[in-house]
């Protein structure tokens, strides 16, 4: 391990940088606590507000909101989006220096023991716990297992520290009562909160506009309610720091959702929400939300879905399911993807049977030839399905087989 002054970012060999994100076995136990131990070390030479936040949706959404409200103050250090490993919140450690002003930790770290030992290395003293939901059931199995692991984000601040806590989400809301701090401050639609959200109002490609408790207006390039949360987190955070409504209210208007996450893409009257990063259980269900609140601004809803990830032990059963959902909805276009989607589709027949146009692509590299004659102007469409279908690349190639398209 090299010598580092102070002033330098101190550099962990790249050979030894994977061994972060992993379970120790007896070969290589001592040496990955020895590189934390010195990240620890890295850590501890600055005192500035380091803010963790965790929970199974929302937060790079969480993160790029609160770091758009605090750029104004001072350079914020960010770790990668979506990050899902100990290595990504050890090398965002060890970039500190003394220009930062702030840290924002995302914590998407699943397994319970390295995500201890991320909280443990990283030592925030703010937490922002987003929802715990059951996006992970698949590997944790058991949703309250879940929220245990997430709990130790809580567990670990100081006592000067502050909890954010998701008061719509049981599970998080009960969190308070691990907190060594007394600071707990609380978000959601429920007017109980400290940080709530009324007023609602869906303006299809224009985004969505809500006042925060009852008062101050807040105008967001956003589709669906779960981004209200995301920013009420971040507004939450961001008053700990004395910034302005006003202030927040003008970052905010200038925040994008990014790329695969939410996004909305125009061109030529035509308008395409972008969620194909993933797709979980919970998330395709607020995806269509935002595809339904289009209806009063477009002539025809189109959605494409292939199969979502972590969807249990009983992977047709819960396809099924999101078809019977979809059924319901007033969306006149679905084309199904793959394996899975054909459940979703079957789900749909077996409760809609002439009201909707239904299609099926069996590889997602069939879906422009799919759905191309149903991107006529005055459509709203959704492209959504789990990461291994890799539907992005449909969405990237959207330009070569339309028009040049400017993402709003």
């Amino acid at each position: 391990m090299k010598e580092y002054r102070e002033q330098d970012e101190f550099k962990l060999p790249q050979e030894y940088a994977d061994e972060l994100s992993l379970l120790a076995g007896e070969d290589t136990e001592d040496y990955v606590l020895l590189n934390l131990k010195k990240v620890l070390q890295h850590r501890q030479k600055f005192d500035i507000p380091v803010i963790g936040i965790a929970g199974a949706e929302g937060k790079s959404t969480t993160k790029r909101m609160l770091a758009t409200i605090l750029e104004p103050l001072g350079p914020v250090l960010e770790t990668p989006i979506h990050c899902a490993t100990t290595t990504g919140v050890t090398t965002t450690l060890l970039k500190l220096n003394k220009s930062y002003r702030f840290a924002i930790l995302e914590l998407g770290i699943v397994n319970p023991v390295q995500f201890e030992l991320a909280v443990q290395v990283a030592q925030p003293n703010i937490a922002i716990v987003t929802n715990i939901g059951e996006a992970h059931l698949a590997t944790e199995g058991d949703r309250y297992l879940l929220a245990d692991a997430k709990v130790e984000l809580i567990r670990n601040l100081p006592p000067e520290g502050f909890a954010i806590l998701n008061m719509d989400d049981d599970l998080v809301s009960a969190m308070e009562k691990f907190s060594p701090t007394p600071r707990v401050i609380k978000f959601g639609l429920n007017a109980n909160a400290h940080f709530f959200a009324s007023d609602l109002r869906y303006l299809g490609p224009d985004g969505i506009e809500f006042k925060v408790n009852n008062f101050y207006p807040i105008h967001l390039h956003v589709y669906n309610s779960a981004f209200i949360y995301n920013a009420l987190a971040a507004i939450a955070a961001a008053r700990i720091f004395g910034v302005e409504f006003d202030q927040i209210r003008r970052q905010l208007e200038t925040f994008r959702v990014p790329a695969h996450r939410g996004n909305l893409i125009s061109m030529n009257d035509i308008h395409i929400l972008d969620y194909t990063y993933d797709a979980r259980i919970n998330s395709v269900n607020r995806a269509a939300e935002s595809l339904v609140q289009f209806k009063p601004y477009a002539e025809r809803l189109v959605m494409v879905i292939g199969g979502v990830s972590d969807p249990g032990p009983r992977i047709s059963e819960s396809h099924l399911k999101i078809g019977f959902y979809l059924a319901a909805l007033p969306i006149d276009v679905i084309i199904t993807v793959g394996e899975q989607g054909a459940d979703i589709l079957r789900g749909i027949r077996q409760i809609n049977h002439s009201h909707k146009i239904l299609k099926h692509c069996e590889r997602p590299e069939d879906i422009p030839a799919v759905l191309k004659p149903y991107l006529t102007p005055g459509t709203a469409a959704l492209i959504t399905g789990s990461k291994a279908l890799q539907l992005e690349t449909v969405v990237d190639s959207l330009p070569q087989w339309l028009n040049t398209s400017t993402v709003v």
